[in-house]
């Protein structure tokens, strides 16, 4: 985007040098990329009666051309007024808006033309102003300056108001000779098959169904959103023009202008989201300059079609999550101002006018400091608490924020520890975990295959509606792929021992929406977002050396750090079944349960599919619902002394029906066990055998210790009975 120090300048008094601005529109996320000088040129007759455009030395610099890179997210940037209410907001002057004053005929607009709107999802707002009896000529010599400074060609006074107003104020209009719309009539519909239109750069277009057009009473003028039509141009002999001032669905135009191979000032503002309140404000501009460059006379009144009128979200904003984002506590006073230099509208929560107290989240409840923060129509990319936060941040400065060193608060044995320890913390402790158990992060992208997902998951994928290809043409609702293909590059790569995890995202898809084209914006639209742990492992555990052989990682080293994860937070009622889904081997996957439902699986990638992913050992996976294990609490650390007792070991030979999963075996142990018994752990498990059928034989390693004394002989033997004891409701008794 091209911006013009000059004409930035007719809306805000910057005194500020071409160098400073730069560097303060950068720091602001604008990035400069270059800047240029711009030529002006002086008009008017020269000595031998030429024009002294004619003569080189009639070229002055006087102007700075910025280049600016505006991010997809900020299409309000994209004009000289937006630029210009950053650097107002900036250097605390006051914006100066174009001052419209229209002179009218009693004439009126709608009963020179009218307008339909079949597809209003597509076209939300459109807007029309005639003016008559205008002279199509060149543009003045002000005019073509500007267009020229900021990269546009001059084609007529008519169409270079259009462009002038979409560089001005960032909405892009268009103009069409009124004596060649059939019946006077505009009507925004879907292209029709067959259909073909001939635009402005002079190529016959065969139109898709899905492509919205402008058509008069009988055929389509105009790409909408894109690019006019020929038939419908302004020229020499044009004596009455339609402004056209409309809102389109970004989505649709984005598809019309890839299908047809087109990219133009217009497109690239609507794909991103214009501003649907600027549509008459635009309109306006255009008819006053129009008449005061080609003269004419503006038909009264506006036709506007809006028929479902859009209203922003109300944001609540408190000054404490300002505090706990930022980590600095910034004026009251400071955060108004910059909030409303920007165009939002705020109001003290205490006094809002729906009564919303204590909406919020933030520290700030209703105390002073807290808002309700209305954005305005321009800002689309602001829809939540942070993203105000983040407005504030880039006015205030970043640099301005002060490095200070985060001082723990937290009292050593203080109470309720796991209850206050907040999701950073548990994030933070399960990042710390994994590194310890030698586990990389990893970062893959959300947009996968959709037959590759379709392979791992039932669950209905989220269809995007603007795919780069058909590989990344859905958010994945599964993380499976995305860990599989990480392990396979690194493979390749002669990395051999890996253990990788993601803490990513998934997106399913709502029933109503599965597998159709949907817009977040509509209601009903958004997926079901979730949080989802993946690890992955393939290669040894440890390498082969002189003193013993290779060990390859197996399926207890991915259950033994699943453990070790689920240990780390308050789970009770934790499960585990030894069964898994389709996509890993028979008899090497499991589940953990919590509540009885699943919380992790894990398991072997089966052997179909890690031939087809050519992988040449085995490799190891494990999905966990993040969202769940995150709200468990921490688990408290509390120091136990050793015992200054011996400790005593016993080994048990049971015999356990066949059926009886340890878990069982587990849990009744732990309800017959004395405070004698330290600890208890299988040693070794021997299959069902001839002599004691349907029962297999486990044995059970059981240390009994004492805190206060050493135990005797008659102490260890009956806490051992009582453990044996406990067994005997599943079955389970001492080995003969």
């Amino acid at each position: 985007m091209k911006i013009s120090l000059d004409w930035l300048k007719e809306f805000v008094a910057v005194t500020a040098g071409p160098k400073e601005l730069k560097t303060d529109l950068t720091n602001l996320g604008l990035g400069v990329e270059s800047l240029a000088g711009a030529p002006s040129r002086i008009t008017g007759q020269g000595e031998a009666g030429l024009p002294t455009e004619a003569n080189p030395s009639a070229q002055v610099s006087g102007d700075t051309v910025f280049e600016i890179e505006v991010t997809t997210n900020r299409p309000d940037c994209l004009s000289h007024l937006g630029v210009a209410r950053e650097v107002a907001t900036l250097y605390r002057l006051p914006l100066k808006r174009p001052r419209i004053e229209l002179k009218e005929s009693p004439a009126l607009t709608n009963g020179a033309v009218s307008i339909e709107i079949t597809d209003p999802d597509l076209c939300a707002r459109y807007c029309g102003r005639v003016v008559r009896n205008v002279e199509v000529k060149p543009s003045p010599a002000w005019l073509v300056r500007r267009l020229e400074a900021v990269g546009l060609r001059p084609i007529n006074n008519v169409a270079d108001v259009t462009n002038y107003v979409l560089m001005d104020l960032g909405h892009p209009l268009h103009a069409f000779d009124l004596a060649r719309l059939r019946a006077s009539k505009i009507i925004v519909r879907r292209a029709r098959p067959g259909e073909r239109l001939r635009t402005l750069d002079g190529v016959d277009r065969l139109l898709a169904s899905e492509n919205l057009v402008i058509a008069d009473a009988e055929r389509a003028v105009a790409l909408a959103g894109v690019m006019g039509g020929e038939d419908t141009e302004i020229s020499a002999s044009t004596r009455a023009v339609l402004l056209e001032s409309a809102w389109f669905d970004p989505v649709s135009i984005r598809r019309t202008a890839k299908s047809q191979g087109l990219h133009t000032e217009a497109s690239h503002r609507f794909e991103r989201g214009a501003d649907i309140e600027m549509a008459p404000l635009a309109l306006d501009r255009a008819a006053q300059l129009i008449a005061d460059i080609a003269g004419g006379e503006i038909l009264g009144g506006i036709l506007d079609v809006y028929p479902a009128p859009r209203v922003r979200p109300e944001i609540p904003l408190g000054a404490g999550e300002i505090v706990r984002i930022l980590g600095y506590d910034v004026p009251a006073g400071e955060v108004e101002r910059i909030l409303g230099s920007l165009g939002f509208r705020m109001v003290s929560r205490a006094a809002s006018p729906t009564g919303r107290e204590g909406l919020s989240s933030s520290p700030s409840g209703g105390r002073p400091g807290a808002w309700i923060v209305t954005p305005p129509s321009f800002r689309l990319d602001v829809a939540r608490e942070v993203d105000l936060i983040e407005e504030i941040a880039r006015h205030f400065g970043f640099d301005r924020l002060p490095s200070r060193l985060r001082v723990a608060t937290r009292r050593i044995g203080e109470e309720n520890l796991p209850v206050q320890a907040g999701r950073r913390e548990k994030e933070s402790a399960v990042s710390n975990l994994l590194a310890g158990l030698g586990f990389y992060e990893i970062y893959t992208s959300s947009m996968v295959d959709p037959e590759e997902n379709a392979r791992f998951t039932n669950r209905p994928p989220v269809v995007l509606g603007n795919p780069l290809s058909q590989e990344a043409s859905v958010l994945r609702s599964t993380s499976v792929p995305s860990m599989l293909h990480a392990l396979g590059w690194n493979l390749d790569r002669g990395r051999t021992d890996l253990r990788l995890y993601e803490a990513g995202k998934i997106y399913v898809a709502k029933p109503a929406s599965a597998g159709r084209r949907e817009s977040a914006t509509k209601p009903g639209g958004l997926p079901d977002e979730r949080r989802v742990l993946t690890l992955g492992m393939s290669g040894a555990r440890r390498d082969a050396s002189v003193h013993e052989p290779e060990r390859a990682l197996d399926f207890y080293d991915l259950k033994g750090g699943l453990e070790a994860l689920i240990e780390a937070f308050e789970a009770s009622r934790l499960g585990f079944a030894a069964e898994g889904c389709a996509y890993f081997e028979p008899g090497f996957a499991a589940k953990f349960l919590l509540d009885g439902q699943p919380l992790a699986i894990f398991g072997r990638l089966a052997s179909r599919l890690a031939r087809e992913y050519k992988f040449s050992r085995d490799v190891w996976l494990a999905e966990v619902d993040y969202d769940r294990l995150l709200e468990l609490p921490l688990r408290a650390r509390s120091f136990r002394p050793f015992s200054k007792f011996p400790a005593v070991k016993r080994d048990f030979s049971l015999l356990v029906p066949m059926g009886t999963p340890y878990e069982r075996v587990a849990e009744a142990l732990a309800g017959a066990r004395d405070e004698e018994v330290q600890s208890f752990r299988p040693v070794e498990r021997l299959p069902e055998g001839k002599i004691f059928p349907d029962h297999y034989s486990l044995l059970l390693r059981v240390t009994f210790q004492s805190a206060t004394r050493t135990l005797t002989s008659e102490e260890i033997a009956g806490a051992g009975r009582r453990l044996v004891e406990g067994l005997a409701p599943l079955g389970v008794r001492l080995r003969s």
